[in-house]
């Protein structure tokens, strides 16, 4: 997930589709669509279907560390969380590889080996129900509150993360292009696989993976409109110069099927970033492995604005309501704030003494958490979103090398996993 400034402009790359000039997203319009599915709290891979990394929970000004836990192997992505306390995480070491923990105290609640090692790739997806999903490189799965296995459905390839749909349905992508949707309660089929790459073979190799290139043609966690069945998500077909960012559209109901809408060949290098969805769903930003980052119509997938970053960021922006965009961390670029000002970015502030080594989570409130380097290791900072003043700084223990994924649990406690297997959890102090 970490990247070196690979360096180079991306305008010339981007003459696929034209600029299009219109306003910034609107959060007082913002689309709710039917009554989600989604658990309460950070129930998915990057917060919600949008793949916002955004928290509605008033973020805290000043933090406290509460508890820590090491596990063998290593941790690629964020714990996710639910209303009952639990924290869910995925690791690909000895033993079990998807762990329930007390969110008060860290401690195991109960941990499963049902899954194999690749179930790294993804984040478990909570719903509001109290059940849990997650894939590994045989099978989808789905456990009850008490971890004990509902179903499994055989897939081919491995995800890299799933989400719900507008009725209630499991979809994802494995990271060779095959697109699932199944029935949440059964894990029966409700449509046959899509092959995006038709004979694609597979391979448990997904290290490609982490960084969104040609040998990992769909490598990150698609983002879902649950107004209008849209979806949107990165990938590298065979033999193209380029990965590109696509939508589909799934039909659910009698006579479910899936049909193409547009593609935008804009991710020169790849992109190890998800796709993320504006609240009012009319603009949809993304991130390649040459410094860019771009917001696209996500209606005719047509580019509105790119803005060079200075490095190929390793992981997904935090998009708040009102358009305040946070690239995750890559090489030694500073913290940074980017606002959509409708057919262009502004660079809001930029933090050169905080070199940015994991995922930036904004929460409600103006305030985000970004895990920076320090001598010897990394600190947690609370920052105001609006100015970049840091309001608290708190160590992360031990030479944690960068987070993967920092979200915020219901009650306010920010929960930061690394890449070595570590999870702290800070408290509001």
């Amino acid at each position: 997930m970490s990247a070196k400034h690979l360096g180079g402009t991306v305008l010339a790359l981007l003459l696929l589709v034209s600029v299009a000039a219109s306003s910034p997203p609107d959060p007082a319009r913002a689309v709710t669509g039917p009554a989600s599915v989604y658990g309460t709290g950070w129930s998915t891979a990057h917060a919600d279907a949008r793949n916002s990394d955004h928290s509605p929970v008033s973020g805290a000004r000043n933090l406290t560390l509460a508890w820590q836990r090491s596990f063998s192997g290593s941790i690629y992505l964020g714990a996710t969380n639910d209303a009952a306390g639990r924290v869910f995480v995925t690791t690909n070491g000895t033993g079990c590889h998807l762990h329930a923990l007390d969110g008060a105290t860290g401690s195991t609640i109960w941990c499963s080996s049902a899954v194999d090692a690749e179930a790294i790739a993804s984040s478990a997806l909570l719903d509001r129900e109290g059940h849990i999903y997650l894939a590994d490189g045989e099978a989808m799965h789905s456990f009850a509150a008490d971890g004990s296995l509902r179903w499994e459905t055989p897939i081919v390839g491995t995800p890299l993360s799933a989400q719900f749909t507008p009725s209630g349905n499991l979809l994802f992508i494995t990271h060779i292009g095959r697109i699932y949707v199944l029935d949440r309660n059964t894990g029966e089929p409700v449509l046959p696989p899509v092959e995006l790459i038709p004979g694609a073979p597979d391979t448990d190799d997904t290290r490609a993976c982490m960084r969104g290139t040609e040998e990992c043609p769909s490598s990150n966690t698609l983002a879902v409109d649950l107004a209008t069945g849209r979806f949107f998500f990165t990938f590298w077909d065979k033999g193209a110069p380029a990965a590109d960012i696509r939508a589909m559209q799934l039909t659910e109901g009698d006579g479910p099927s899936l049909r193409p809408l547009w593609r935008n060949q804009s991710l020169p290098g790849g992109s190890a970033t998800s796709p993320d969805l504006s609240p009012d769903g009319s603009r949809l930003y993304v991130g390649d492995n040459e410094g860019g980052i771009h917001a696209l119509d996500a209606a005719t997938g047509a580019t509105i604005w790119s803005h060079d970053t200075g490095y190929a960021a390793g992981g997904s922006p935090s998009t708040s309501p009102d358009g305040l965009i946070m690239p995750a961390g890559g090489g030694d670029g500073g913290l940074m704030a980017i606002r959509d000002m409708g057919d262009r970015a502004q660079r809001v502030w930029t933090k050169g003494g905080l070199v940015n080594r994991g995922l930036p989570t904004q929460a409600a409130g103006g305030v985000a958490y970004a895990t920076v380097s320090a001598t010897l290791g990394n600190d947690l900072v609370v920052v105001d979103t609006a100015t970049g003043a840091v309001l608290d700084r708190e160590r992360i223990p031990g030479l944690t090398i960068f987070s993967v994924g920092t979200t915020v649990a219901p009650d306010g406690t920010v929960l930061v996993p690394t890449i070595t297997g570590d999870v702290f959890a800070f408290r509001p102090g």
